[in-house]
């Protein structure tokens, strides 16, 4: 049983976190004027939200049909179903109805479709072709869960309800920038973020009950709040009706002080760029793979392994080397020193940053800093060592902490971008000061 929740991206949901779930959707059904309720449940296992739903009392006075749709019939947990229980075994991405649904609730599965054994879920590539011609939302290297999203709220009446628990990544991950042009789209969005100990031990997530009300009325309206407690009301961070599925962050007295402070970000001063990837310097034809450089003239490709806090090893880590003459030909090279940023995290959301002052070719996940042709790099007045000083603080991570929380392991480009930038030489040394 847990090499097949592993193959599906399966995480049974706490029955406390179940409840409140439930709650919260019957808060929103209670201000309908009805007889009949419709509910589904997608990827429904156990059926837990299913049956957690039918034992509200405020439904007792009404005509109600619950649907489970179950890709894996051992997964289902057989237990005493009435008349208007249905459960429907088969993919839910690819289960075609005609029906629609006034309350879609549960926990889809987690994860990259992939037959690699690097991802966790299972999908034969005939069936993710297909699942990317449906999809609108689909991009890039995209997780299962963005899909079982869109699908919902597509089955989902006018004014219907959606609420799910799914990872937090899509609120910045640009993975998710069509679904969350989407949502903004087809109603309003309640997030509630709920950290990364729901699923713990089994899984270290960090995860956000949506809450969506489909309606073209309702467009563009979000709302982003914290859980603090299933009795309190959840600390909120965001409130809009102009949404057009921009990135969705959080807030702090710290974070509002720092853009007070810092107007700039490291957007409006570099174009960010990426390293290339393992799989296209294996294929490149001009670079060498052995332990010992092959001339003289030859430099060795560096990766994250060579970049430390405000250092960088130049030694040959990697075992890819380059001739010096075939720097103009490699992708990805960028000349000139420049600031180079680790993407993965060293310790608790610090910031890996280093000058690399003898221009080095890269590889991996490692980001490079180019100075944009224009005047707001030396609006700032700060050099090149003194950001990296400044991205390798305690305050630019305590505002990485604020702003990001516990999501994702690394930060994407964009999420870099948002990064703020002391305006002078006097900012800086007084925000410093801040972590001294």
């Amino acid at each position: 049983m847990a090499s097949l929740k592993k193959s599906h991206g399966i995480f049974f949901t706490p029955h406390p976190i179940v409840k409140y779930m439930v709650e919260l959707t019957i808060e929103k059904v209670k201000l309908w004027n009805i007889n009949s309720l419709s509910v589904l449940e997608p990827a429904c296992g156990g059926a837990q939200f299913l049956k957690s739903i039918s034992e509200d009392s405020f439904l007792k006075n009404l005509q109600v049909t619950f649907t489970g749709v179950e890709i894996n019939k051992e997964l289902f947990i057989d237990f005493f179903i009435e008349k208007n229980f249905e459960i429907i075994y088969t993919d839910f991405l690819l289960w075609e109805t005609h029906k629609r649904f006034d309350i879609i609730i549960g926990n889809p599965p987690y994860g990259i479709p992939s037959m690699s054994a690097h991802y966790p879920i299972k999908i034969h590539n005939d069936i993710k072709s297909l699942y990317k011609k449906i999809f609108s939302t689909w991009y890039g290297k995209y997780n299962v869960y963005g899909a079982f999203i869109e699908k919902s709220i597509n089955l989902l009446k006018e004014n219907g309800i959606l609420t799910f628990i799914v990872p937090a990544s899509f609120l910045f991950l640009d993975e998710f920038a069509r679904l969350r042009k989407f949502l903004s789209s087809e109603g309003r969005t309640v997030i509630i973020y709920m950290g990364e100990e729901v699923f713990k031990p089994a899984a270290s997530v960090a995860t956000v009950i949506l809450l969506f009300q489909k309606g073209k009325s309702l467009a563009g309206h979000i709302t982003l709040s914290e859980f603090t407690g299933f009795t309190k009301m959840p600390k909120t961070h965001l409130n809009s009706t102009t949404w057009t599925g921009e990135i969705v962050t959080f807030t702090s007295n710290f974070t509002k002080f720092l853009s007070a402070e810092c107007p700039i970000l490291l957007h409006d001063m570099f174009d960010i760029k990426i390293s290339p990837r393992t799989t296209e310097i294996k294929n490149n034809p001009i670079i060498q793979q052995c332990q010992n450089a092959p001339t003289h003239y030859h430099i060795p490709l560096l990766n994250g392994k060579n970049l430390k806090v405000n250092q960088i090893i130049y030694s040959p880590l990697t075992g890819y080397w380059i001739h010096k003459n075939d720097l103009g030909r490699f992708r990805g090279y960028f000349p000139g020193p420049h600031i180079v940023v680790a993407l993965g995290f060293r310790g608790d959301r610090q910031l890996a940053s280093a000058f690399d002052k003898k221009n080095y070719p890269w590889m991996g996940d490692v980001y490079h800093l180019l100075k944009k042709p224009d005047r707001l790099f030396n609006a700032t007045s700060l050099t090149e060592q003194e950001l990296v000083d400044w991205l390798n603080s305690s305050v630019v991570r305590s505002f990485i902490i604020d702003t990001f929380k516990e999501v994702t392991y690394h930060l994407s480009i964009t999420q870099l971008e948002r990064i703020p930038v002391p305006p002078s030489k006097e900012s800086l040394k007084k925000l410093l000061k801040i972590s001294a």
